[in-house]
């Protein structure tokens, strides 16, 4: 089954909120689930997404249906670094974690789109 990229980008952005990258410390405070809602700003992704991440031990997983990959992590500052694929299709996103609420910007190379992304802890 195949998903389109803008469904691609949106799992991708909800998936901001975790941590598993190398340089970023492991933290347990944003342990569980976040819901995410996306906004394609510019390019020709033009659809919205709601979706749910799961955060464990600093790891994040996305916690949907679809076939994600999600690597990335939040620093002891809550600065989020994040790398999502979906069928060959990448999405990098950042933003900051501020207690139970999260917000970013995410980008994706082809097709060429952005947009921003909020989140918050259930």
């Amino acid at each position: 089954m195949t998903f389109p990229l803008q469904t691609s980008i949106i799992i991708a952005v909800l998936a901001i909120v975790a941590n598993s990258a190398p340089a970023f410390a492991r933290t347990d405070r944003h342990d569980g689930i976040w819901t995410v809602t996306t906004s394609a700003e510019d390019g020709s992704c033009g659809t919205n997404y709601d979706f749910k991440m799961r955060v464990r031990a600093g790891e994040v997983t996305y916690a949907g249906m679809w076939p994600v990959k999600a690597t990335g992590g939040i620093n002891a500052a809550g600065l989020i670094r994040m790398d999502l694929a979906h069928g060959g299709r990448h999405v990098k996103a950042t933003g900051l974690v501020r207690g139970d609420t999260a917000s970013g910007d995410w980008t994706s190379p082809k097709p060429a789109c952005t947009g921003s992304w909020v989140a918050k802890k259930a």
